[in-house]
């Protein structure tokens, strides 16, 4: 089988793909992939097993006529690349893939679209439901299989009769644990040490980009709330800062800035994670997120906003706490709560242990194979 991989961006393949794209390289098969390269952001992704890379000029915005050259090379490189499959993810790539690979269908190519996350959702501005929406439902004709990564996606869907030929829910994209094992309390005051942290911090870690959809105001609000019962609160923030400054600047307006440190794009995120004492999660909205998957196979308790994908990992006091979206208040409660009951937070670690390994790569590289399977691709 010969099968195209396409998304937006380089590190899209390279951070969530990569154990599948082996795992059909070891059952024979010939993996291509298209993408625009962002490697200069984010180097050092490993992308050995892939044949072929071709650079497509996508633009994540749906207005650019950046998309539109996109269209017409990646159209080239379909009609001439002859795929058993086209693999699509993101939500500009999989629109350009699917209206390039409309002639390679009538040919026989599978056309499967994994959905990281619909723009629409419960709670979503409407006018995502207004442009989004319609376009999906439309191009869910010219979709063989559709792949949710949530219910609340997988519930849309079918509700709302999208024709793809399959509709599938996946619990994500499979995580290598093997890596993040529960850290022993030993082992996070070694990491402390390392790190140049004290035993005595109370270490919250979000990592992720800085953007309007992670939300970071929020766990600014929350730290302020928190520093006024006890100054030993850090919060860390890896990931890329390219748009971090107007969340920086507004850290420093409420006064928590000599508490919050900006990362920068990391590959020790096993280790910072490890270190801390609570990952919490701001964002509006989430496809399924890894870190919280990852933080969760560490053994930290999760406090995250009540939002979807959050709330596929999170259960309620029972692996941490979901709260409202933007209510920095509760957000703060829950933390404190953990911060004052030691035996509660690693009851929840304990809890968020055992959840973790559904979302791990076995499981989900066999759901994967079980479908392709279905679409008679293996």
């Amino acid at each position: 089988m010969k099968v195209l991989f396409v998304a937006t961006v380089r590190s899209h393949i390279g951070q969530f793909h990569m154990p599948f794209i082996r795992e059909l390289v070891r059952r024979g098969c010939r993996v291509e992939a298209a993408f625009k390269d962002n490697s200069a952001d984010k180097p050092g992704l490993d992308l050995s097993g892939i044949a072929r890379t071709y650079e497509v000029p996508f633009s994540r915005s749906p207005y650019s006529v950046d998309n539109l050259k996109a269209y017409q090379v990646l159209k080239k490189i379909i009609d001439e690349g002859r795929y058993d499959a086209i693999h699509c993810h993101t939500p500009m790539g999989a629109v350009v893939t699917r209206l390039a690979a409309r002639d390679a269908r009538k040919r026989g190519t599978k056309v499967i679209y994994t959905a990281h996350g619909f723009h629409f959702y419960n709670g979503a501005a409407r006018k995502n439901w207004l442009l989004f929406y319609p376009v999906e439902k439309v191009l869910a004709k010219d979709t063989d299989c559709l792949i949710t990564i949530n219910s609340e996606d997988y519930n849309t869907a079918k509700a709302r009769q999208f024709a793809a030929g399959r509709l599938e829910l996946v619990n994500g994209v499979g995580v290598d644990l093997s890596d993040f094992q529960p850290v022993t309390r030993e082992q996070k005051l070694a990491l402390r040490r390392a790190y140049g942290y004290s035993p005595d911090d109370f270490i919250l870690i979000y990592p992720a980009d800085f953007s309007a959809r992670k939300n970071q105001n929020m766990l600014f609000d929350t730290l302020k709330l928190l520093l006024e019962k006890d100054k030993h609160f850090r919060l860390l923030l890896p990931g890329s800062d390219v748009e971090a400054r107007p969340f920086l600047d507004y850290a420093k307006s409420i006064g928590v800035t000599d508490h919050v440190e900006a990362l920068g794009y990391r590959r020790d995120i096993r280790q910072l994670v490890g270190l801390s004492d609570v990952s919490v999660s701001s964002s509006r909205q989430e496809g399924l997120p890894i870190n919280l998957v990852e933080a969760m196979a560490l053994g930290n308790p999760v406090v995250a906003t009540d939002v979807r994908g959050n709330r596929d990992l999170v259960r309620d006091g029972e692996s941490g706490y979901l709260v409202p979206l933007n209510d920095s208040r509760v957000m703060a409660e829950r933390i404190w709560s953990l911060f004052t009951n030691p035996e509660r937070s690693a009851a929840f670690g304990s809890a968020g242990r055992a959840l973790a390994q559904d979302y791990a790569v076995e499981p989900v590289l066999h759901r994967m194979i079980e479908i392709y399977q279905a679409l008679e691709l293996l």
